[in-house]
Parts: C-alpha cells; sequence; structure tokens
C-alpha cells in the first residue's frame, strides 16, 4: 500500500477559527483564558458624544449629561402672582375713568392735570405688575400703587371741599374713592410680604451669578 506524500497535511483546505469568543468591537484579542473576574463589560458605542459611565451614578456626574433644562430657578410665590393681578386690574379700571376724566377737563385744568396723572400711573402699574412676575423688583409696582393711593386721597379732599352736598350724596361720593384704594393698599402689602421678598432677592442673586459683570 502506497504512503502518502510526506509534504501532504491533513489539515490542509480547512478554514482556521479563532479559538473562544473575540471582542465584538474590533479587537482580536481572545478572552478564552482570561477569568470572569477580569473579563470586563465593554459597553456599546454611545450617542451623542458622551462618553460611558458607571451604571447608577447620579446626573451631574462625570459620564452624565445633565437633566434637561438644567437647575429650576426660584420658584415665583402666589403673592407676587397675585400683586400682579391687583396691579393690572386697577390699571384697566384706571384706564377707563382717566377718559373720562380728561374728557370732562377739557376746559379746567385741574381736571386735565390728574388725567394725565392717571395714565401714567396706568402704565407703571403694568410695569410694576410684570417686574413682579419676573422677580426683578418691585420699585415700579411701589410708586404706581403709591400713586393710586395719593390719588385717592385728592379726590376725598376735593369731595370734602364741595358745597351742598348733603348726607347721603357725600356718602355716596367717597365711596368711589375708597373703592379705588383697596386694591392698592392689597397690593402694596402683598409686594412687601417675605415671600415677595426672597423671591426678588433669589432672582437678582441668580442674575449676577450668571453675569458677574453686572455686580455692584
Amino acid at each position: 500500500m502506497s504512503q502518502p506524500p510526506s509534504s501532504w497535511d491533513p489539515h490542509a483546505g480547512q478554514q482556521d477559527y479563532p479559538q473562544g469568543p473575540q471582542n465584538p468591537y474590533g479587537s482580536t484579542e481572545s478572552f478564552q483564558h482570561q477569568p470572569p473576574s477580569q473579563q470586563a463589560y465593554v459597553p456599546p458605542p454611545q450617542y451623542g458624544g458622551y462618553p460611558p459611565a458607571a451604571y447608577g451614578a447620579p446626573y451631574g456626574q462625570p459620564g452624565y449629561p445633565p437633566p434637561y433644562g438644567g437647575p429650576l430657578g426660584p420658584q415665583r410665590p402666589g403673592a407676587a402672582l397675585a400683586a400682579a393681578v391687583l396691579s393690572y386690574v386697577q390699571a384697566g379700571l384706571v384706564l377707563i375713568c382717566s377718559f373720562f376724566v380728561l374728557a370732562a377737563g377739557t376746559d379746567i385744568v385741574e381736571l386735565l392735570l390728574i388725567g394725565i396723572v392717571q395714565l401714567i400711573s396706568v402704565g407703571l402699574l403694568i410695569f410694576g405688575a410684570v417686574q413682579l412676575t419676573s422677580g426683578t423688583g418691585r420699585t415700579m409696582a411701589v410708586i404706581g400703587n403709591g400713586v393710586q393711593l395719593a390719588l385717592v386721597v385728592y379726590y376725598l379732599i376735593r369731595i370734602s371741599s364741595l358745597d351742598g352736598l348733603d348726607t347721603a350724596d357725600f356718602d355716596g361720593a367717597v365711596v368711589i374713592p375708597l373703592f379705588f384704594a383697596v386694591m392698592p393698599a392689597v397690593a402694596l402689602g402683598l409686594a412687601f410680604s417675605s415671600a415677595v421678598s426672597k423671591f426678588i432677592a433669589e432672582k437678582q442673586g441668580q442674575a449676577q451669578a450668571q453675569n458677574p459683570q453686572w455686580r455692584s
């Protein structure tokens, strides 16, 4: 019986396959002879450019993006919103009354000046309400509501100086200015509350932290 040639290889024609599992991400190193403690888990590729991080790491730690929208700012208290709403309502009522005062004051300089002052106070009330809701300040709101109370005092003095008014007419005439004094008085009390003061201080501190060049 003839012997196979010495150059004959019994494994010729067979494809060599790697032994053991391989790294699925391009590495040719076999994990077959590595102990389980050394076979580290390779996380899949990350999308969005964020590097992998350990499981369970809280937001803000290296490897994880911060929560969407960033940290929450100071929460607006209900007192600030209530004061702003009262200022808006007062501004609307005074705006309507100012047109009647200006129409009656075409021949009376005093009424004309009062109508102009009322229109200016309307603008102060609106801007003051915006300041309160945004937390940027309360100066405009204080001035606007203060002017409203000053106008109430003026109307009370003018009514008391009128001649020929009996008690019933006087009481009826006094009710109207007092009605216009309620909302400004309440709005001023809310604007100076501790919750609003804290809200404004926190908002201003946050603005200074974000814009250090604004610090005095």
